[in-house]
């Protein structure tokens, strides 16, 4: 393979990374890889693929370049199978850019990823400074809370979600229906879950797609959303558990809106929300199905 071969290829792959970064963009499937607060990133890196790519292909009609300097000679390999090799590490991620970039996470992702409630236990236990607590496989999900919204635990080093979520804490505690919507999914099955008795008895709404435990009865359900902090890398599944005879007409995936009541349940030793069903029908799949994590840590300043 000659060097302007290896040029050519080259400023195809970075101007191919620039078309799919601009297809994203325009299509809006970007959302489906990061959250919005990282799209100066994407901006960023999509000027730097396109003037790099350019530079690229103009440097196809030069001559060989003068010598450097450094001592050594930048070569080009000659075997085409070898480079071609190389090549198509990059080419694939490009064309598959453009061929699947409408997919997005469902029920077999989260049964790996495993039901959120699990993942709190990992990140609550390593911050509580008791070794005794540490070395137990359940227990406790949050030390002691205090009594107000306001009154913040981090002098004991956790951050809990009241402290993250003030305002939706207090909106929860005055409203009489709990609606769930993309700005405020993550921050109130956060709060569901940290204080499941405290919102006992109230009605609630929720939008998301059907996902069951392996070690679930046949009447219960997940109703949930893939949130994402920074990447799709890091989505987790959120949602609350849903109990009624009318789920059994519904499979994994199908996207249903719930109306019903919260009350509490024990779940592999965990005191947990789970919505005691009143009403269920089926949805279209939304267009953006990923809710995101938005944090205002001014929030957690003493």
């Amino acid at each position: 393979m000659k060097r302007h071969h290896h040029i050519f290829i080259r400023s195809v792959i970075l101007l191919g990374f620039t078309l799919l970064l601009f297809k994203l963009m325009v299509t809006g499937n970007i959302y489906n890889y990061i959250a919005p607060k990282m799209l100066p990133y994407f901006y960023f890196a999509l000027i730097v693929f396109m003037i790099l790519g350019g530079r690229q292909f103009l440097r196809g009609d030069r001559e060989q370049e003068a010598a450097c300097g450094c001592n050594h000679e930048h070569t080009y390999s000659t075997s085409t199978i070898k480079s071609l090799s190389i090549y198509l590490l990059f080419i694939i991620p490009v064309i598959s850019g453009f061929l699947f970039s409408e997919h997005t996470l469902g029920a077999s992702v989260a049964k790996k990823k495993g039901y959120q409630f699990a993942q709190i236990e990992e990140t609550t236990e390593s911050r509580v400074d008791n070794p005794t607590e540490n070395n137990q496989q359940e227990g406790v999900k949050q030390p002691e809370v205090p009594a107000g919204p306001d009154e913040t635990s981090l002098e004991n080093g956790v951050i809990t979600p009241k402290d993250m979520y003030p305002d939706r804490y207090k909106e929860m505690s005055t409203e009489e229906k709990i609606m769930l919507n993309d700005d405020n999914y993550i921050s109130t099955i956060n709060l569901l879950e940290e204080e499941p008795e405290t919102f006992a008895g109230k009605s609630i709404v929720i939008r998301g797609f059907v996902y069951r435990e392996p070690n679930f009865p046949s009447s219960r359900i997940v109703v949930g959303r893939f949130g994402v902090s920074c990447c799709v890398a890091d989505a987790g599944i959120y949602g609350i558990m849903v109990e009624g005879e009318q789920v059994l007409n519904y499979n994994e995936d199908t996207w249903i809106e719930v109306h019903g009541t919260v009350q509490t349940a024990m779940f592999n030793d965990w005191h947990l929300p789970i919505i005691e069903l009143s009403s269920i029908h089926e949805i279209n799949k939304p267009k953006q199905t990923y809710v995101y994590e938005e944090i205002d840590y001014s929030n957690l300043e003493q």
